[in-house]
């Protein structure tokens, strides 16, 4: 069963595919391409070290408009599946996509048949779970049953500022509730995965100001290096894995 939460979401996500994700959810372009190309990165550095192959077949699970999906993971990997529900984003991902090894599909991820899913070499969830929460449970554990290594981004739900944020409009109206880092811990280890790598990333969020963000950027490195100061990061980065890798 879906998500209630999710299809109450939908106004939102289908705008943002129409007009693409970057445009929805970033105060400006030179925030985004920092976040995105540091985080988008990361996710394939954390791959890298799950011992995720370039032969792989990958699943990029809540792709939205596929811009992850077509600018790294085609980059990368030999055949990548993208799902998401909102059909305006499936629809802009398809159009975009980096070559015939890259496939589209519109698909509640809530209540996806995970029987019906091929088997997988890894799976990304960037930034995916924190908007299907009551049905993250299931999703790992369905996971579970098609692939051994996980890459996620998630929110860091630790940070105090996040969460107070996420009682703002536009954060519920994007269906923004984050999870504390153990949370995902957790969940992940009742579906048989143990955490390989754990990382904290950016100090900026999403809506920081261009001015904010040149100011707060130089600071990025010493504070993710820092096991205290990393609590203000925004972003938690994990890579995943069962016992057969």
């Amino acid at each position: 069963m879906s998500d209630p939460s999710s299809l109450q979401q939908m106004p939102y996500w289908e705008r943002a595919g129409e007009v693409g994700y970057g445009e929805a959810m970033y105060r400006c372009s030179e925030v985004e391409r920092h976040i995105r190309g540091r985080c988008w990165q990361s996710a394939l550095d954390i791959a890298d070290t799950l011992g995720v192959a370039p032969g792989a077949h990958v699943l990029d699970l809540g792709c939205g408009d596929g811009a992850f999906a077509n600018a790294m993971l085609a980059q990368r990997y030999r055949a990548v599946d993208g799902l998401d529900l909102a059909e305006s984003a499936i629809r802009r991902a398809a159009a975009e996509a980096a070559g015939a090894h890259v496939r589209f599909r519109a698909v509640d991820i809530a209540a996806i048949d995970y029987a019906g899913l091929p088997r997988y070499d890894a799976a990304f969830l960037m930034g995916i779970l924190h908007h299907v929460k009551a049905a993250t449970p299931a999703i790992v554990a369905g996971l579970a049953t098609r692939t051994d290594r996980v890459i996620v981004l998630e929110p860091n739900g630790d940070h105090i500022l996040r969460k107070l944020l996420e009682l703002t409009p536009s954060y519920r109206s994007a269906g923004e509730d984050s999870f504390r880092t153990r949370e995902i811990v957790d969940t992940f280890a009742a579906a048989g995965f143990r955490t390989v790598v754990h990382r904290r990333m950016n100090l900026c969020p999403n809506f920081t100001p261009g001015l904010l963000y040149r100011l707060l950027a130089p600071l990025e490195p010493r504070i993710e290096a820092s096991r205290v100061l990393n609590a203000l990061c925004t972003v938690n980065m994990f890579g995943f894995a069962r016992s057969a890798t």
